[in-house]
């Protein structure tokens, strides 16, 4: 399992942006709020907050509602900003 650190999980954000852009809408793979939450299950305790201050401990408590919310939320933005750019 890979050291979810902020820098690491940056990074992986941006390559998975840089990919979904330069990927034909019709090929998309959005992520869907089962893998997000299996995502912050694995988030360690110990790291410090990223750029957004919200320390990982509080991302678990997240109920699955709103994480279910805030995926679909995302992933409507990258379809508009997607078929809006390209």
């Amino acid at each position: 399992m890979t050291d979810p650190s902020v820098p690491a999980v940056i990074e992986m954000v941006d390559v998975a942006l840089r990919s979904y852009f330069f990927t034909p809408a019709s090929e998309s793979n959005l992520p869907n709020p089962d893998e997000v939450q299996e995502a912050i299950r694995s988030l360690r305790f110990n790291k410090v907050p990223g750029p957004n201050g919200i320390p990982n401990k509080a991302l678990t408590h997240l109920p699955q509602r709103a994480v279910s919310f805030l995926v679909q939320t995302f992933n409507a933005f990258l379809r508009t900003y997607h078929f809006t750019t390209v």
